[in-house]
């Protein structure tokens, strides 16, 4: 017995009702994965903004215990000042105001006190003796406003010792923060405030429109802010009426906080500032409406796509209903087996060039391409490069733009990663040799050499640093053009302009007469320079260049005898990422691994005695 017989004649004889049904059927159940499938990706999406939000609250915390752990370094380096002598007051008053001039404009003072190393001290009765505050002088401490912490008051466990204050305001409602060191005699102390809204300024946001404040760890008060007339005010004027201020309270003191909340009309990030001597908390805060524009335009576009989908049927049905009744019948019955949330039933894909034929194909094909671009859409949107999705393919252009965009998406993600955290982390360091170098030029009166020349030594490096980005940037950038070039040529001339002064490291070569090659003879060069200035920078004794023809291409061998490249530095690589808490010694082996990339080839490297880099590089007219 046909399940067709216990249908009502009404309806088994109107096939316009019968169809009306299986649509309808079908607009529910596809109605349904689309609306799970919204809340699905929009809760995803949701979670990775407030993650991303919260990373931001993490980076900025560790600029500003960066920040203030660079200042402790300055007061430091600055107690010790040859120029700072209390016996001789105008001259220590000279030195303080030349100081003050080289400082950033966040410095408010500095001032040298009297103090007793012997006997305990809370910070208010010192003589102030040199300021570049000239009323200060002759005045007490506590004129200066300053607030230090009870545990530690002001006093030092050795003249190497940096402490500092809570933070607090002078008259105008402005608010700062101190550091004082002691002076090598220990008779004395270097005080220098620095004012927090100023500070406030330099913070940074990826998203538009991003409130950043710093709190205080004990009280929840906003202690930064670039509103310098705020004061120290309760954080959104009733901290305990807020979830940050809270979970701050509820905190015992120096104890790590971070995380993220969704509120009402904002999302914030927040993360403790790194520091032992340190107890703020940064706070990032963005309007909802745009942290979260990515997940309503995720969900928006989603619902236009069950949009595009309904019209499609709609499309579908008009042409059904002009078929053969018998076509139609068949056509229903697999659209009914949809319709139950059967998406593994087949298609009737027989060979009919009529309107059902065409309905039937489109039917498959826009099943087959939904699912396939559904799953690699949401295999792009949480970045899982290696998802067996991201490998189906998705004819026509469509498939063609989402495999560029993958492509083009993990070379910018690697790229920038790798250039943002090495130069930034290889600047800074150079940068810092440079200044304090520099400070002590100033201060020779004996003409010595040695700190000018390692300031020049400092930007030779740094001048390097750049040439070298700037080399691997335009790489990758260009667009290749194959040339017939020599390797032999290449290698050769490469050998000639790496300079050395260490003679006694022997390189040994056994390359062809000629060893002609297809390929970008700018991008080769590059390729060649970074292995072999690495492999003569390190070896001890020996190194030696070999060519190899191969049916394709050649092979070009070099090893040194040196130490070998840090495992950290080839994990690095292997993971096509430059870790936050450890920074190669810069570019070279990027610019290798990005060089032999470009040319199409492959590349290895052992450490097992010595180093010894493998790269394998093909012949374009030829591949």
């Amino acid at each position: 017995m046909r399940l067709e017989t216990l249908l009502p004649d009404s309806l088994r004889s109107r096939y316009s009702l019968k169809l009306l049904c299986v649509s309808l059927g079908i607009v529910l159940v596809i109605t349904a994965i689309t609306a799970t499938t919204v809340v699905d990706i929009s809760d995803r999406v949701q979670t990775e903004q407030l993650n991303a939000i919260e990373t931001n609250a993490e980076l900025e915390a560790r600029a500003l215990g960066q920040w203030i752990d660079g200042k402790q370094q300055t007061v430091r380096v600055l107690s010790n000042h040859q120029g700072i002598v209390p016996a001789n007051r105008s001259r220590t008053q000279s030195t303080l105001d030349g100081e003050m001039r080289q400082l950033s404009n966040e410095t408010a003072s500095l001032s040298i006190v009297e103090r007793s190393p012997a006997s305990f001290s809370n910070g208010t009765r010192e003589t102030i003796i040199a300021s570049t505050e000239r009323e200060l002088v002759g005045a007490p401490l506590r004129a200066t406003d300053v607030n230090w912490k009870p545990n530690s008051g002001f006093n030092f466990d050795g003249t190497d010792d940096v402490i500092l204050s809570w933070v607090y305001t002078d008259n105008t409602n402005r608010t700062f923060v101190a550091l004082a060191s002691p002076t090598p005699g220990g008779e004395h102390a270097l005080v220098a405030e620095y004012q927090t809204s100023i500070r406030a300024e330099q913070f940074t946001s990826a998203v538009a429109g991003t409130e950043t404040q710093v709190l205080g760890g004990f009280t929840a008060y906003v202690l930064f802010d670039e509103d310098a007339s705020s004061g120290i005010v309760p954080y959104e004027g009733d901290r305990w009426n807020t979830t940050i201020g809270q979970r701050i309270n509820a905190t015992e003191p120096t104890t790590e906080l971070q995380g993220s909340v969704l509120t009402d009309t904002a999302v914030k990030g927040y993360h403790s500032v790194p520091g032992d001597q340190v107890d703020w908390v940064v706070v990032k805060e963005v309007p909802q409406s745009t942290a979260l524009a990515l997940t309503d335009r995720v969900r928006n576009e989603l619902w236009l796509l069950l949009g595009v989908v309904l019209v499609g049927f709609g499309l579908v049905g008009v042409v059904i209903q002009r078929g053969p009744i018998q076509s139609i019948k068949r056509v229903a019955r697999q659209a009914n087996a949809i319709a139950t949330g059967d998406l593994t039933v087949d298609v009737d894909e027989r060979d009919r060039l009529d309107e059902v034929g065409q309905v039937q194909a489109a039917f498959g094909n826009t099943k087959a391409y939904i699912e396939t671009i559904t799953r690699q859409a949401t295999a792009l949107s949480r970045r899982e490069f290696d998802s067996d999705a991201l490998d189906e393919e998705v004819p026509g252009r469509v498939g063609e733009s989402m495999q560029t965009m993958q492509q083009d998406l993990r070379r910018f993600i690697s790229r920038l990663e790798v250039f943002n955290r090495v130069l930034r982390h290889n600047l800074r360091n150079q940068l810092d040799v440079i200044d304090s170098h520099a400070e002590a030029v100033a201060d020779d009166s004996e003409g010595d050499t040695d700190h000018a020349e390692a300031i020049l030594d400092a930007t030779d490096r740094l001048a390097a640093l750049g040439d070298r980005a700037r080399r691997i940037d335009r790489l990758m950038s260009q667009e290749l053009e194959p040339e017939q070039v020599d390797l032999t040529g290449a290698i050769t001339d490469a050998l000639d302009d790496i300079e050395t002064d260490d003679e006694s490291v022997t390189v040994t070569t056994e390359l062809p007469e000629t060893a002609p090659l297809v390929t970008n003879g700018e991008a080769l060069t590059t390729v060649l320079r970074s292995p072999l200035e690495n492999a003569i920078r390190y070896a001890d004794s020996e190194v030696s260049v070999a060519v190899d023809a191969e049916s394709d291409g050649y092979t070009v061998e070099i090893h040194d005898d040196g130490p070998g490249i840090p495992a950290g530095e080839l994990s690095a690589l292997r993971t096509d990422r430059e870790p936050q808490l450890q920074h190669g010694r810069g570019l070279g082996l990027w610019q290798l691994k990005w060089g032999v990339a470009e040319l199409g080839g492959e590349f290895s490297i052992t450490t097992d005695d010595g180093t010894t880099v493998r790269m394998q590089l093909p012949d374009l007219d030829q591949t």
